[in-house]
């Protein structure tokens, strides 16, 4: 019903006295998402609406963040049903619809943030804008989602230090193998479980984001946060292609324009929370460690890479991101 009004909404906007050229007939397009509205995502969405309107004053862009328009699988569906026009996901989200998606999110892939872009920037992103296309969805940008690391009760720095140490991990057959491949012993629990796996100290410690961290009060058990960056979240930014190609050339224009300047901002704007979380976490007593032997890590987890080929695009595709030089 919500986007049922939108579109009546911007429908009725009509060419009254010819107040409006055929080249500036209004539009309304309905961008949902599923985070809450102080994340980069949101704040995305808000500069791509900014951008947009001032640029063309006939389009308007409708936000529903926090899901309202349902999880990011119902919204990539809708973008194909006409339901919801744009959209952010993870690229494990769209993994489930284009393939090539999945080696996005194996373990040290990336070396770090800066070869996270430039592969996202490379002809390797072009093509996968491509295989977006063949899906219906149009691609927009490619923004970031934050670094997975690791937190636990004693300092680990080292892959000597990890040895026998038991992480809480994501269930994922290539991360669990990941952390076997490290030494580590991987306890996939739960994530309402967490917690209290790490107050009785079932668990030596756990991956996940600093956001996590912070948020669940995990830094009160686990005092020690470990920079790995073994995962950075990649993000995607798309429109329906339907939605986009029932805009004409002035508007498809200023869409591709205000989406360039929005995903910046929300690389910029991710990575400026990410060091200020640091820095608190700090001021609160957290002893933050930066792995110090990090290339050895991802050379330990060759195997995963095999194991997880077919269904990821290949060992060719994988050693192509893998071998991307940083802009």
């Amino acid at each position: 019903m919500i986007i049922k009004l939108a579109r009546a909404a911007a429908s009725s906007i009509v060419l009254a006295g010819g107040l409006f050229s055929s080249a500036a007939i209004a539009e309304t397009l309905v961008f949902g998402h599923a985070l809450q509205q102080d994340h980069p995502y949101h704040l995305m969405a808000e500069r791509f609406k900014e951008e947009l309107e001032a640029k063309r004053p006939e389009m308007k862009v409708d936000i529903f963040p926090a899901g309202q328009l349902g999880n990011e699988r119902t919204l990539l569906e809708g973008l194909q049903t006409g339901s919801v026009d744009v959209t952010t996901v993870t690229s494990a989200l769209t993994g489930n619809f284009v393939p090539e998606f999945r080696a996005m999110n194996l373990p040290f892939i990336f070396r770090d943030v800066e070869h996270l872009f430039a592969v996202m920037d490379s002809d390797i992103g072009d093509e996968l804008a491509g295989a977006l296309l063949e899906k219906g969805f149009v691609k927009l940008g490619y923004g970031y989602g934050g670094a997975r690391d690791f937190y636990s009760h004693d300092p680990i720095t080292t892959l000597d230090d990890l040895q026998g140490k038991r992480l809480r991990v994501m269930e994922s057959k290539p991360i669990i193998g990941a952390w076997q491949a490290l030494g580590a012993d991987p306890q996939p629990i739960a994530w309402n479980d967490v917690y209290m796996s790490l107050q009785q100290r079932l668990v030596d410690g756990a991956e996940g984001t600093g956001v996590s961290y912070r948020s669940m009060g995990f830094d009160v058990l686990a005092p020690n946060y470990s920079r790995a960056g073994y995962i950075y979240s990649w993000h995607n930014f798309l429109i329906s292609e339907t939605a986009f190609n029932r805009l004409n050339e002035e508007q498809k224009a200023a869409v591709l324009e205000a989406a360039e300047i929005a995903v910046q901002f929300e690389r910029e704007t991710f990575l400026a929370q990410e060091a200020a979380l640091m820095d608190e976490l700090r001021e609160l007593g957290v002893d933050v460690h930066e792995v110090t032997d990090l290339p050895n890590w991802a050379d330990k987890v060759q195997d995963v890479y095999e194991e997880s080929a077919e269904e990821s695009g290949g060992m060719d595709w994988i050693n192509r991101i893998r071998s991307v030089n940083e802009i």
